[in-house]
């Protein structure tokens, strides 16, 4: 449908390089202490920069060897922040049935274990990438949920799910 649709840009896209530095440090000294989920965590993490910085490539090849420590730490956010990562930076290279895939799984694992930070940012980006699919339906229904949760945790991004429910309803509108 869309190609992307309210994709995150960094404003201050030299702030975002520095970051990516500091979180290959950060990632790079979890390894030499092998913590496992710190490694699981500061992963996540950077996939996500590296994703906003365009680069979802390099995201990806940064966590698909984590899939099997991830799964002993199921139980921990980490896990869920990890499975959000992986299926933006897959939506972003088109693979977009791994991508809803590994959404079902953040979000479950964001219910299951009542995360309600990890569950809107989950609901947010799996009903952008819903709208690329054409899939208004259930991108309007994880936006309100998104919103819903947002608006009760009084959570500023709020505006945010409200705008792409708004161009949500305007891309409806010019469908025949």
């Amino acid at each position: 449908m869309t190609e992307f649709f309210q994709r995150y840009t960094a404003p201050d896209p030299a702030a975002l390089i520095q970051d990516i530095e500091r979180s290959r440090g950060a990632l790079s000294t979890a390894q030499v202490e092998g913590n496992a989920l710190l490694v699981i965590e500061r992963a996540g993490e950077l996939a996500g920069m590296l994703t906003t910085a365009r680069h979802e490539a390099e995201a990806r090849q940064l966590l698909e060897p984590l899939q099997s420590a991830v799964e002993d730490h199921l139980s921990r956010e980490p896990a869920g922040w990890y499975y959000l990562a992986f299926g933006t930076a897959s939506q972003y290279l088109g693979l977009r049935i791994e991508a809803n895939a590994l959404f079902t799984r953040a979000l479950k694992l964001a219910r299951t274990h009542a995360w309600e930070h990890l569950e809107h940012f989950v609901l947010q980006h799996w009903g952008r990438s819903l709208v690329e699919e054409g899939e208004f339906f259930r991108a309007r229904e994880c936006f309100n949920e998104a919103l819903a949760i947002r608006e009760r945790l009084n959570e500023p991004r709020a505006s945010s799910t409200r705008r792409a429910l708004e161009e949500l309803r305007t891309l409806e509108s010019r469908m025949p």
